[in-house]
């Protein structure tokens, strides 16, 4: 049995039904970070996945046939997570995206959620019709955006920063950010 286990992004944001799959599992993977948020709930074998590839995919899923298995997915599974990486049950958790809507008191539904983490941002034509929440990283240009007012949450439960200003005016320093673009 396979679960793709949402850990959140903060400490203490594992749901009740998460830490349940996590304890009764036999066998644990995740990245550091997540391992690190689930420790208290690991009592099985745990291992770091230090390759996000097809092949690492691939062997956990054979792995899975066998043994009650969990990996771990910071934030939410399905929000640029794991869960879609994988064949096997999800189970969601809190992401940056709801963390940042939070933050700044926007509505989902009123908002287009784009990954451009270490991607070329192309959707330009998107601003007019919702507000846009862009995954990004340091090397991400605000440029596109002009004088639009942005903001630009980094590190969310790290060493976080909250700016709000034109975009031509700011600057990503960070690899974790996340920026959002009222229409």
């Amino acid at each position: 049995m396979l679960n793709i286990v949402g850990v959140g992004i903060c400490e203490g944001q594992i749901t009740e039904r998460a830490s349940k799959l996590i304890s009764q599992a036999e066998i644990v993977f995740g990245s550091r970070r997540a391992l690190k948020l689930a420790s208290k709930f690991i009592t099985g074998e745990f291992f770091e996945i230090s390759k996000f590839e097809e092949r690492t995919y691939r062997e956990i899923e054979a792995l899975a046939e066998e043994k009650n298995v969990v990996v771990l997915s910071t934030g939410d599974p399905m929000v640029s997570g794991l869960g879609t990486k994988l064949k096997g049950n999800v189970e969601p958790g809190i992401s940056s995206v709801q963390m940042a809507l939070a933050r700044l008191k926007e509505d989902l539904c009123n908002t287009i959620v784009i990954d451009a983490h270490a991607k070329k941002f192309e959707e330009l034509e998107l601003i007019d019709k919702r507000n846009l929440l862009i995954l990004a990283d340091r090397n991400f240009d605000l440029s596109a955006f002009g004088k639009r007012k942005v903001a630009v949450l980094e590190d969310i439960c790290g060493r976080e920063r909250f700016l709000v200003g034109k975009a031509d005016e700011l600057r990503i320093s960070s690899d974790y950010s996340i920026i959002f673009v009222w229409k």
